[in-house]
């Protein structure tokens, strides 16, 4: 009996140790996140004036006070999300941006998104959730406006500042997931 409750205290820490290892990555998340702000900033320059984009913003509020498996779940949605739209290279001939600087970008958002898909595989989603739903359309509008304004470099800029405003919330989302 003794042995039982040893090996089964044992195996719960291990199981807590792994959970909150995982996670542990959420406190560096910040770092991350603003290097690629910054690469963001540097594959095209100054954001022109102008470009307005659409913008879920009530999605995000409603994400802000979502539980933090949510929070990290729509963390990594959206990286991939982003990570689709922008790996179109093929297509941003009419954009005079550094590809060696979008390609470095890509590579720090698989990395953000790996590192937090390692929190939410312990999360088994028993349903789509509403968030997701919405994030898909929002981003499925996105890449319908890129391509019908025939990936102009207009189209680009506003799909680059639609980026910021997306990572810039998403860091706020994962200050607040790390501070339950």
């Amino acid at each position: 009996m003794k042995t039982q409750m040893w090996t089964y205290m044992f195996v719960m820490f291990l199981t807590l140790q792994g959970q909150c290892s995982a996670c542990e990555w959420l406190g560096r998340y910040r770092m991350i996140s603003n290097e690629s702000l910054s690469l963001l900033k540097e594959m095209g320059g100054k954001y022109p004036e102008g470009t307005k984009v659409s913008f879920p913003g009530r999605l995000y509020n409603m994400i802000d006070n979502a539980k933090v498996e949510d929070q990290v779940k729509f963390l990594v949605l959206t990286l991939d999300h982003i990570i689709r739209l922008m790996d179109a290279r093929e297509h941003m001939n009419s954009v005079q941006w550094n590809l060696q600087t979008v390609e470095h970008f890509l590579t720090v958002l698989n990395r953000q998104s790996s590192d937090l898909k390692e929190c939410v595989a312990r999360y088994q989603p028993s349903h789509k959730e509403s968030y997701e739903k919405k994030i898909n359309r929002h981003f499925k509008i996105l890449k319908k406006n890129l391509k019908k304004k025939e990936y102009s470099a207009q189209a680009w800029e506003q799909i680059r500042r639609a980026v910021k405003h997306h990572l810039q919330r998403m860091d706020i989302i994962a200050s607040i997931a790390n501070r339950r």
